[in-house]
This record gives structure tokens, C-alpha cells and sequence, in this order.
């Protein structure tokens, strides 16, 4: 999701150092990534719901059949020609 590379990191961590302190930072650190995984979770729950509402499964299946018999019918005219 996110390209942070390990400079970046390193920064992020050397600030955090600073500004919170070295006893506080591995908390504030483990807090962070839950509330990451917890939005992250809720998230994905919500894109699939939506997803389940539409119904993108029949719609993927539909537009792949199209275009399949696009193709074949492409195929049967330039094989009569």
C-alpha cells in the first residue's frame, strides 16, 4: 500500500526517538500498527460488502463471456474469409 523505503524509516524512527522519547516509542509503535490493521480490516470488509451488494462477481463473469464470444466470433470470420 504504502512505499516507504528504509531511509525514510529510519528517519521516521530517529524523529520518534526525539519527539517521544526511546521508552514510549516501541508502544506508540505497536499501537500504531494495530489501529492500521484494525482500519486496514474494516476496510476490506467494507470494499467487499460493497463489492457483494453490485454483484462484481456475475458482472467479471458476464464482461469475460462477452468478450470470449467476441473472440470467437472474430476467430469464425476470418476463418471464412
Amino acid at each position: 500500500m504504502f512505499q516507504i523505503g528504509f531511509l525514510e524509516i529510519l528517519i521516521i524512527f530517529l524523529i520518534g526517538i526525539i519527539i517521544i522519547g526511546p521508552k514510549r516509542l516501541p508502544e506508540l509503535f505497536k499501537n500504531i500498527l494495530k489501529l492500521y490493521k484494525k482500519l486496514e480490516t474494516k476496510f476490506s470488509n467494507f470494499k467487499k460488502d460493497i463489492e457483494d451488494d453490485i454483484g462484481t462477481d456475475e458482472i467479471k463473469k458476464d464482461v469475460f463471456n462477452e468478450l470470449r464470444m467476441d473472440e470467437l466470433e472474430q476467430d469464425k470470420t476470418s476463418n471464412n474469409d
